[in-house]
């Protein structure tokens, strides 16, 4: 009988798969979308060439030794690891290549840069982004705030030191007065020893395979996918159980009753049809994932027994909401916000560092959605235990039993009052 039953449910889904169809196509469609807007491959990728052109209206000792270090070779070798491309041009040639979107930005150097700054007084660089462009002109921005930011405490530690050394910079004074400038520099640098060497700030780069024992290399197509799916399997098992509405407005269930005692082949039926469909969808979203967007999954029986599991607590939530509403009308926009509702606050559609902190700590870790997607991401990706995965699959396998158990209650309850089969 069970077979029978399997056989026309997945009969009536080929015949009419456009719905899941739709649920399979738009996980990888936001993956995709906004992995590519944010540049998310398998391997890190870098930006092409910041091609800017620096214009120097000073020309001053300063600026031309700045001048000198951007076109040296160790500059040009150094290419591949810092990307970007200065070419030194005047003011008008390079508004016109800007405007012909040949640069990203201008860096203009205005007149009397270096003796302003030499005095002690207020100096600016001139920046002309073009508008065309978004990330790079803000990468030449970002790089001339840092490089502010250091003049600035050049000013503020060697003030006086500056005005002495603008003589020897401009050429008007004798090299046998550059010995005491240098002994009077070298002494203040080494009173700043302690907070130079070594820094105050530092930055490692985890190795997240190493510290979590499991998962490989960040993709952000992955992570992407993986919340994908824990939100629209929802609706995919909407799509499942909720046709047990179709089976009663059809007379099917009526039908059934007249040969039958018991309803629990029939719904059984339904609940093994849901989760076989479920795990099929997870397996063609996360299988199309390693071929549209080459992600690596390194955890396959792990994720796969999280995917069983889950596909186990969705069809026993949505055979919950069928039995309760039984009303198709009234239960299809409820089931809809249910899944949308329980895809957000799980974290699933956005970073769940978004969301408020006394959600994350008190609501969020009571979702399922939540188990499923952050234990996975965790998995793939590192910062969990080689079997991290099997207490949120047994919890998510019990959820989802208990879940049918009631759904059956509820629809024993609803036919022994005379509710229409």
């Amino acid at each position: 009988m069970l077979r029978a039953l399997l056989a026309k449910d997945f009969a009536r889904t080929r015949r009419n798969p456009l719905p899941w169809v739709i649920f399979l196509l738009a996980p990888l469609s936001v993956a995709g979308i906004i992995g590519f807007a944010f540049g998310g491959g398998q391997r890190e990728q870098k930006l092409s060439r910041i091609r800017f052109a620096l214009v120097d209206e000073d020309n001053t000792t300063i600026t031309r030794f700045l001048r000198g270090a951007l076109n040296q070779g160790d500059f040009g070798e150094r290419r591949s690891a810092v990307p970007l491309e200065p070419v030194l041009l005047d003011r008008g040639p390079a508004l016109a290549q800007l405007n012909d979107n040949e640069l990203s930005a201008v860096v203009v150097i205005p007149a009397g840069f270096s003796s302003d700054f030499l005095a002690g007084r207020k100096v600016t660089l001139e920046l002309v982004k073009n508008p065309s462009e978004s990330i790079k002109p803000t990468v030449i921005e970002e790089g001339l705030g840092v490089l502010t930011a250091a003049l600035d405490g050049v000013a503020r530690n060697f003030a006086p030191d500056l005005a002495a050394w603008r003589p020897v910079l401009e050429g008007d004074t004798d090299l046998e007065q550059v010995g005491p400038l240098l002994t009077q520099a070298g002494q203040k640098l080494r009173s700043l020893g302690p907070f130079l060497n070594p820094p105050l700030v530092g930055y490692t780069k985890p190795d997240t395979a190493v510290a979590g024992g499991t998962g490989g290399g960040f993709n952000l197509f992955g992570h992407l996918l993986l919340g994908g799916a824990a939100m629209f399997l929802l609706f995919l098992g909407g799509l499942g159980m909720g046709d047990l509405h179709r089976e009663i407005e059809l007379r099917t269930l009526a039908r059934y009753q007249t040969l039958h005692v018991s309803l629990t082949p029939f719904i059984g039926a339904k609940v093994v049809f849901t989760v076989l469909m479920l795990v099929l969808c997870a397996v063609i979203m996360l299988g199309s994932g390693i071929a549209v967007f080459g992600v690596t999954w390194h955890q396959p029986l792990a994720l796969g027994a999280l995917v069983v599991t889950y596909a186990l607590f969705v069809a026993g939530l949505m055979a919950v909401l069928v039995a309760w509403i039984p009303d198709q009308r009234k239960a299809d926009p409820i089931r809809s916000m249910v899944s949308l509702v329980l895809g957000m606050a799980g974290g699933c559609a956005f970073p769940p560092e978004m969301l408020p902190p006394f959600f994350r700590a008190h609501v969020m870790p009571l979702l399922p959605t939540h188990w499923f997607a952050s234990t996975a991401r965790a998995v793939e990706y590192g910062g969990a235990g080689p079997a991290a995965w099997l207490p949120v699959a047994l919890k998510l396998a019990l959820l989802g039993a208990a879940l049918l158990a009631l759904a059956a209650w509820l629809f024993r309850r609803h036919f022994a009052k005379g509710g229409r089969a």
